[in-house]
């Protein structure tokens, strides 16, 4: 069981509580920190600067900065763009390992920490999705940020695959950049939307904003999406975790057709040609469930992963 169920769901699945959609949970903080703003970012500002002092502040940024721990840090009442700040984070991490691998243990900590306290991702499967969509409301489909920064794809409506849920979509029109497109769908619609997206092959992941508040449900793949290719080709762990299940084949139906390699992607699927069998990497595999979907002879099975002994604490 991950670490988010068990701090924000006492044990159960924490994206099935209904209280990491709740509005209250989106405006406690908020409400908690205006009510002692000006004092809060007063005392920020004089430990930041005994920071700096002893030279404890290894990097500052506009509304953030990290501590000699690699501890990431938002600044009291900064607005900072959750997905910008994911994708420059991203970016640190490819260009240190072109070019400055020293960096890289550093620049992966610090990816983690933010990801882990602010905008962190998790794989769910269909049904898990179809579950997310009926808890929470109002639901938007927007524009992917993935799609939008490393394809260019601007205004595209391809590019609509993520879904916005919950009450940050009442101020959808003072953030245009983050709710980019936005359409309000029913639930209905969402889940006609997310069954297409799941025929096409997509990769279902949930995203918080300020952790625990879950506030979006992306269908992305790879390698467009920035939490699959920080994760399985640049090992930021935080940005993207598996899921609560692990897939498991049954020789006896497998038939070799392959089609459930083309639409792993995660790299868990490989076939035995001695055999003319699929074989899975357990270790790899996230538990999108993607293969199972798209297996004409249902050659697989899903297994909680608590179960599965050798990879149960691997998220």
């Amino acid at each position: 069981m991950c670490h988010f169920c068990t701090q924000h769901a006492d044990g159960g699945k924490w994206f099935e509580a209904a209280q990491n959609y709740a509005a209250k949970m989106y405006q406690f903080k908020k409400k908690a920190a205006k009510a002692k703003e000006a004092e809060y970012i007063e005392k920020k500002k004089a430990e930041l600067q005994k920071m700096r002092e002893k030279g404890a502040l290894i990097e500052e940024g506009e509304g953030w900065y990290m501590d000699d721990r690699g501890e990431f840090y938002v600044k009291p009442g900064a607005a900072l763009d959750l997905d910008i700040m994911v994708t420059d984070l991203v970016q640190e991490v490819i260009e240190a390992k072109a070019l400055n691998l020293d960096e890289l243990p550093m620049l992966k900590k610090k990816a983690k920490s933010f990801m882990d306290k602010y905008h962190t991702g998790q794989v769910v499967t269909y049904e898990e999705a179809q579950q997310m969509l009926e808890i929470t409301w109002p639901i938007g489909l927007m524009e992917c940020i993935c799609r939008r920064e490393r394809r260019g794809m601007y205004n595209d409506p391809m590019a609509h695959t993520c879904f916005s849920l919950g009450v940050g979509l009442y101020k959808w029109e003072r953030w245009p950049e983050t709710f980019r497109g936005i359409t309000f769908l029913s639930v209905e619609e969402a889940k006609e939307r997310l069954a297409y997206f799941n025929k096409k092959g997509c990769v279902h992941t949930l995203w918080t904003f300020y952790t625990p508040y879950i506030g979006g449900l992306c269908n992305c793949e790879y390698p467009t999406c920035l939490g699959i290719r920080g994760r399985v080709d640049y090992g930021i762990d935080g940005i993207l975790y598996k899921g609560e299940y692990v897939i498991v084949p049954i020789p006896d139906r497998c038939t070799g057709c392959a089609e459930c390699v083309k639409f792993c992607q995660f790299g868990a699927m490989s076939m035995s040609r001695s055999r003319n069998k699929v074989t899975v990497n357990m270790q790899k595999c996230f538990g999108c469930g993607q293969c199972l979907v798209h297996c004409p002879n249902t050659a697989f099975k899903l297994l909680e992963r608590e179960k599965a002994l050798g990879v149960r604490d691997h998220w």
